[in-house]
């Protein structure tokens, strides 16, 4: 397996997830995945533009947005990237530490951005939880 099939595969999955996640939410137009990984830290989460505003997935309208379901959300991000880790150290390619993924819901297009250095573990004042915000500025929801 080659090191873009597995980023295939991966965005595939979290895409799916979320597609899943959001069926039936109206005026859904944009789905974003923000995911951080970097020495013993994970922070997963995928975003869903509705109406013009970005929004967490409890916050999405028209769809259950239970605990639970948020919860299992996170938690299908991040078994699918610890198999993915698992590839990549597999066929000796560095895992990359940060992934912003764009899914456009009308033209199915994806969009990709990766980095492989280290973002937060060695910066005193950023935190992952902040990702959405310091790649989306303004138009992110915060989380805080």
């Amino acid at each position: 397996m080659t090191e873009q099939q597995i980023l295939d595969d991966l965005v595939s999955s979290w895409v799916s997830l979320a597609l899943e996640y959001a069926q039936g939410a109206p005026d859904l137009t944009t789905i974003y995945i923000y995911v951080s990984s970097e020495r013993g830290s994970v922070y997963p989460e995928m975003f869903f533009e509705q109406g013009g505003e970005i929004r967490y997935p409890s916050d999405v309208v028209g769809v259950d947005t239970g605990v639970e379901r948020v919860r299992s959300v996170h938690r299908f991000q991040f078994e699918d990237l610890r198999a993915a880790e698992a590839r990549f150290s597999e066929i000796g390619v560095p895992q990359p530490t940060e992934y912003r993924i764009t899914f456009d819901v009308a033209t199915r297009r994806t969009d990709m951005t990766l980095s492989r250095e280290l973002i937060y573990a060695n910066d005193p004042v950023k935190v992952p939880e902040r990702g959405l915000q310091y790649w989306l500025g303004d138009r992110a929801p915060q989380p805080f």
